[in-house]
Order: structure tokens, then C-alpha cells, then sequence
């Protein structure tokens, strides 16, 4: 069997999840410069809806809705391919202003790719986040005997 992927170091991992607070905390203060820098050039954002944003798309987001009002990470793995590619997944919990001035709750599993540059930053890649949905086929056996043990 081979393997391209292996689990982060405890270095890697916490170097990753600093990173994930700063961007959160950019997401929740509405800190376009802030978030800016964590993101690459190159990135792609896919919403939970399915919507798809550039880098600049983006922070256009971010300042025209200011729409954050709280995360919550769950259950994060985080993969590396060799020393600069993290990939980092896990559940992902958003509390949403809406439109209307209501709030609304997002939550379901996300994966994001970070890259570190030439200068050694990481930078966020590629986000995607799949909304909890009906599960029409139920569970695996495998995933039933996890819960078990």
C-alpha cells in the first residue's frame, strides 16, 4: 500500500490551528487585511451552498456582508504531503447573520488545503464546506462498530 499522506507532527498541527484562529478571528472581526494575508492568491472558496469565490471575491464577502457572528471547529484531522501542503478537515460550526437581520446556523464537514510559500507563511488554498444533509443511506457498519468502541 502506499501512501502520499501522513498525520501532522505536533509541531505541524499546532502551526496549522494557529493559523486556523487567525483566520477565524479575521472572518468574526471583519479584518479584510487581516484575512488577506492568510489566503492565497490562487484560492477557491466554496460556501456551503455551493457558491464559489476568488481571494477577492472573498474579502468582497466579507466586508459587504459582515456575516460571522461565531465558529466552532470539531473534530479536526489534519493531513500532510511532504513538508508544505496541509490538509485540514474536520466539522465546521457557523453561526450566520442572514439578510433579514436574523441568524442562522451552518454546520458540517469542511476540508481546507494550506501551502507554505516561499517564505515560509502558510496560506490558505482551497476551502470547501458540505452542509449537513439527510443521510439516506444510514451508516456503514464500520462507522457503527466506531461508535461502539
Amino acid at each position: 500500500m502506499t501512501t502520499v499522506a501522513r498525520e501532522a507532527d505536533a509541531a505541524e498541527r499546532a502551526a496549522i490551528l494557529e493559523i486556523e484562529e487567525r483566520r477565524q478571528r479575521a472572518l468574526l472581526d471583519v479584518d479584510a487585511e487581516a484575512l488577506a494575508s492568510l489566503l492565497d492568491d490562487a484560492l477557491v472558496h466554496i460556501h456551503a451552498p455551493g457558491v464559489v469565490q476568488s481571494k477577492d471575491q472573498l474579502l468582497e464577502h466579507l466586508v459587504t456582508r459582515a456575516a460571522y457572528r461565531g465558529m466552532r471547529r470539531d473534530d479536526v484531522r489534519i493531513r500532510m504531503i511532504g513538508d508544505d501542503v496541509a490538509i485540514m478537515t474536520g466539522r465546521l460550526t457557523n453561526r450566520l447573520g442572514s439578510p433579514d437581520g436574523s441568524e442562522r446556523v451552518v454546520a458540517g464537514p469542511v476540508t481546507q488545503i494550506l501551502a507554505r510559500d516561499a517564505d515560509g507563511a502558510w496560506r490558505f488554498v482551497s476551502f470547501q464546506m458540505t452542509p449537513d444533509g439527510e443521510q439516506a443511506w444510514g451508516r456503514l457498519p464500520s462507522e457503527s462498530a466506531e461508535e461502539k468502541s
